[in-house]
């Protein structure tokens, strides 16, 4: 793979908890793909957030923590975090009509920013820079 990938929260959730439903699609993709991959602070506490939060997970603060950051240490140099994030005035002129699309916008938004591409599990996504893990 030659584009850079932002990993939205059901990708980074998906590949990190073997207890989720697309675990296998998501290591299979990742370790096929082997991406560069993209990290901010929205998409680092959201796993964090969601794994606490999932009934089927039920993770800690810690340990939820603790597995991104085993993660994150294990891609070294290809992993990215990105440290700046631009403001919401970023998603006028999209076209948003649910609350559910104003992250995924978002998140697409900044991976273009970044010359990446959003990966996801999420079939729902309608970008361009939107990349559907099959």
């Amino acid at each position: 793979m030659n584009v850079p990938c932002l990993l939205d929260v059901n990708a980074l959730v998906g590949l990190l908890w073997n207890v989720h439903s697309l675990h296998e699609r998501a290591h299979a993709w990742f370790a096929n793909e082997k991406p560069q991959v993209f990290g901010c602070a929205f998409t680092e506490l959201s796993f964090v957030r969601v794994s606490m939060a999932d009934r089927t997970i039920s993770a800690s603060f810690t340990d939820a923590e603790l597995v991104l950051a085993q993660f994150i240490a294990s891609l070294g140099s290809r992993y990215r975090f990105i440290d700046s994030l631009p403001p919401a005035s970023a998603l006028r002129g999209h076209p948003i009509r649910t609350h559910k699309e104003v992250s995924d916008h978002y998140l697409c938004e900044l991976a273009v920013r970044h010359h990446a591409q959003l990966a996801t599990l999420d079939a729902g996504i309608k970008h361009p820079s939107a990349l559907l893990i099959r």
